[in-house]
């Protein structure tokens, strides 16, 4: 009767065993089977936003075409979202940034920035035609900025010398570029103002220099221009106490004698190496009367 009861016993325990190993199986079954559909599913999503991001890249070089540069860098970012490791959608992405900054910069007139961004356009592996095009355009017209500075800041620096017939032809080139680029429109209009400032100038030169050699007391005025050093000294002392400038080390003063006892002084300020460098102010000098002007170089008129 034990004997029965024993074996009854060890029957039902394996029972018991063998349908833990079958649930512990189905579960594990079912486990790899749900791990696999949600790496299906995974796989699926991937597959879609890569489509999807090709898809926003071959929008972005329509709109990059249609000179919609705004739009292309709205839409590239869109697609970088979907697809991080799409290299194709970066570079162009980062090159449309770049012909966006050089924008941006050209518009401040920074053409040394605008160019190195527009060196980052054309550079990489990749090449999109369109906008390699337009960033050729924009290098143009900042090549034009730059001769617009370079010819606005010749004429400047020869009206200032007395050069008046070569600041004219440096004006005329300027005026020669093309007026489209705002930089450019900008600075030609600050050159009509050096264009009065040179008119006005020629003629009070000429005819303080008519009136200077028929006076009869000529004889004991110095030529127009043709101070000696000791004369130049006592002209820039008497000038110096006259405007309230201090004397001081690092100013460097170019006089020329428009009349008897009236004078046109140009103040600079030299540079480190003690060269003369930028211009401090243009100025007109009566020492019989001690009166003082300076050029307002916007309106081209003395001003005391």
């Amino acid at each position: 009767m034990t004997l029965k009861l024993n074996l009854k016993k060890s029957f039902t325990s394996l029972i018991a065993v063998l349908m833990l190993i079958s649930l512990t199986a189905c579960g594990t079954t079912s486990k790899q089977s749900g791990s696999a559909k949600s790496s299906s599913v995974s796989s699926t999503s991937e597959k879609s936003n890569q489509q999807k991001a090709a898809s926003l890249y071959k929008k972005a070089q329509k709109q990059i075409e249609d000179k919609q540069s705004e739009d292309a860098l709205a839409t590239l970012k869109s697609a970088q979202k979907l697809d991080e490791n799409n290299g194709k959608v970066a570079e162009l992405l980062s090159k449309v940034q770049n012909y966006l900054n050089a924008k941006d910069a050209l518009n401040d007139g920074d053409t040394s920035s605008a160019n190195s961004s527009l060196a980052k356009v054309t550079s990489g592996q990749t090449n999109n035609a369109a906008l390699n095009s337009q960033a050729k355009d924009l290098g143009n017209q900042a090549t034009q900025l730059q001769n617009a500075k370079k010819y606005y800041q010749n004429a400047y620096d020869a009206l200032s010398n007395g050069y008046y017939e070569t600041a004219r032809a440096d004006l005329a080139l300027l005026n020669n570029l093309s007026s489209s680029i705002s930089g450019v429109k900008s600075l030609q209009d600050q050159g009509k103002a050096l264009t009065n400032q040179i008119n006005s100038m020629a003629s009070n030169s000429s005819s303080s220099q008519s009136s200077s050699e028929s006076s009869t007391s000529s004889s004991s005025a110095q030529p127009a221009g043709n101070l000696t050093d000791t004369k130049t000294d006592q002209v820039i002392t008497s000038f110096q106490n006259a405007a309230g400038i201090k004397s001081q080390s690092g100013l460097s003063y170019g006089v020329n004698q428009l009349g008897n006892g009236y004078y046109q002084i140009e103040v600079r300020q030299n540079n480190p190496s003690n060269t003369v460098g930028s211009l401090t102010g243009i100025y007109r000098y009566n020492s019989q009367t001690g009166s003082v002007s300076k050029l307002n170089t916007i309106s081209g008129k003395y001003e005391k």
